[in-house]
């Protein structure tokens, strides 16, 4: 009986419990701002990271199926397309138009908020079978006032700045 006695009469009082939850309350109201602060930052990375993988992997595409891959940049709504320009399907080989059945590599889209400014290459980047592309250049990403820019050498080496 006393056993059960001393199981009942353990746990919380009411003070501890609000001093846990005052403690829990301050710690939030501290962090949160700094938390909130970091998203238009981290946004603008992610974008400029989508980008630069779907330029690499195209890169790579090119070298491992031999053919020419284009990377298709839209600056209106923030969008790239990575395609092998084989002219598979039916398509027309080497005119940096997807047509015909043409392998996507990737496709993506920058998160809401970023916009991409023109490529300096124009609107299409190429690779060549060897992985080299045809032009270098730099790639802008705008977002909360800030801005990340990609940097295509002509090397093949691709970088965020």
């Amino acid at each position: 009986m006393r056993k059960f006695q001393n199981l009942s009469s353990s746990g919380f009082t009411l003070i501890e419990l609000m001093v846990t939850i005052g403690i829990v309350a301050i710690l939030s109201a501290v962090a949160i701002p700094n938390l909130i602060s970091w998203l238009p930052r981290y946004k603008l990375g992610s974008g400029a990271r989508e980008i630069l993988t779907t330029i690499q992997l195209a890169k790579m595409a090119a070298i491992k199926d031999g053919a020419n891959v284009v990377v298709h940049f839209t600056t209106a709504t923030g969008e790239c397309l990575a395609f092998v320009d084989d002219g598979a399907g039916g398509g027309t080989p080497d005119d940096r138009v997807r047509n015909g059945s043409e392998r996507i590599v990737r496709q993506c889209k920058l998160p809401l908020g970023l916009t991409l400014a023109s490529p300096s290459f124009g609107t299409d980047l190429e690779f060549s079978n060897r992985g080299l592309p045809t032009a270098g250049g730099d790639i802008s990403i705008a977002g909360s006032g800030r801005t990340k820019t990609i940097r295509v050498l002509s090397s093949g080496h691709a970088k965020i700045m």
